[in-house]
């Protein structure tokens, strides 16, 4: 995701805000919506005006932005010039030799996106949103290396130094009840049963369904 994409408009009850996904992205390469609380929405906004900025200034600072390999993927730095909307959304960019270029944001894979930049306050730093402590994109697969760290920090803090020499797969249920395993995989499935879960109790209450109607859909739909 890139900083101009997060959502920042909320819908009518004022709880969530609407955003959209690039088709590019999902494996499906279909476009995706969601929907996200106002509440969760201020603590992005929190991550950017703190460690976000932070991380962007340091790596600023230290050149970071400048050294980057012009060669690495054989791809530039991109500056963003202007974003236009209409039936797609065009992203305008020059590159280091002030090659002026175009692109449907809705087609650029993560690759393509991480060679994007901004101009900041303090001069270009990436339009990727989550960064690395080094004001880097956070790749994809590096989400799997944060929930491994957080996972180890929460053993570390809940289990005894012997409890914490078995293997997870070889302890006890009681031992793996006391801590989390979380995984980028497990939390996007948290989240989708969440939201039919309530999208769920939302239309019983909209259609004013019963117990026994619940069980009459489910018996000839289905039950998600």
């Amino acid at each position: 995701m890139l900083t101009f994409e997060v959502p920042s408009r909320p819908l009518r009850s004022g709880r969530y805000c609407h955003g959209e996904v690039a088709r590019a992205l999902p494996r499906s390469k279909r476009d995706r919506t969601f929907y996200a609380s106002v509440e969760s929405l201020c603590q992005v906004s929190t991550y950017a005006e703190s460690e976000r900025a932070w991380a962007v200034a340091r790596a600023q600072a230290q050149g970071r932005y400048e050294k980057l390999p012009l060669m690495r993927l054989m791809r530039l730095m991109r500056l963003i010039t202007k974003v236009t909307t209409g039936r797609t959304t065009t992203v305008h960019w020059v590159d280091r030799d002030g090659v002026q270029g175009r692109y449907d944001l809705n087609l650029l894979d993560w690759r393509e996106r991480q060679w994007l930049f901004v101009e900041g306050p303090q001069g270009p730093e990436p339009a990727w949103m989550w960064l690395t402590e080094q004001g880097l994109p956070m790749l994809p697969d590096r989400w799997n290396t944060v929930s491994q760290q957080a996972n180890q920090r929460c053993e570390q803090a809940l289990l005894t130094p012997q409890e914490r020499e078995t293997p997870r797969l070889l302890r006890v249920a009681e031992i793996r009840g006391r801590v989390p395993c979380a995984t980028p995989h497990s939390m996007r499935h948290s989240m989708a049963l969440y939201m039919l879960i309530l999208l769920n109790e939302l239309m019983d209450k909209k259609y004013g369904l019963t117990a026994a109607d619940r069980r009459d859909f489910a018996q000839l739909y289905g039950d998600p």
